[in-house]
């Protein structure tokens, strides 16, 4: 929030400033009265287990450091819903088809880096299948037992 107030002191319709309305959530122009929010980017993110629950699928991206692997997670697509961006980014990121009957959505939370607000979901998909891992994405993505 602090960063968005510091980058539009000025109304993008008109180009006179803005002050802090509504305790600060949005801004008001002071001369067309049009009020402004600030950005937020729909980003989900999915723990994908195996159909029989045994297995999570976690990946690990270049910023990790070894041995830290998380959920898929990424942005959507405009146009996109939820739903099909989970099994975009499942099969982009690692070559995995994710079940679409068993998407399930659980929680959100806004997330300040970048500015998202992230959209939480479970799947499943069958873990016997190869990978394609992309590399430019990931260092890798594994299947993890509950033992793991």
């Amino acid at each position: 929030m602090a960063q968005w107030k510091k980058t539009h002191h000025y109304c993008s319709n008109c180009g006179a400033t803005q002050t802090p309305m509504q305790g600060g959530s949005c801004l008001q122009c002071s001369v067309c009265k049009s009020l402004s929010w600030p950005r937020q980017d729909p980003s989900i993110i999915v723990l994908v287990t195996s159909r029989d629950g045994n297995k999570a699928l976690l990946a690990r991206s270049h910023r990790h450091p070894p041995k830290v692997h998380t959920a898929l997670a990424g942005f959507v697509e405009a146009g996109e819903t939820f739903e099909r961006a989970v099994l975009r980014e499942a099969w982009e990121e690692t070559g995995v088809q994710v079940d679409l009957e068993s998407v399930k959505y659980l929680a959100s939370q806004p997330w300040p880096f970048p500015r998202s607000t992230m959209i939480g979901f479970r799947a499943t998909a069958d873990h016997t299948k190869p990978m394609n891992i992309d590399h430019n994405e990931l260092v890798d993505a594994l299947w993890f037992s509950k033992e793991d």
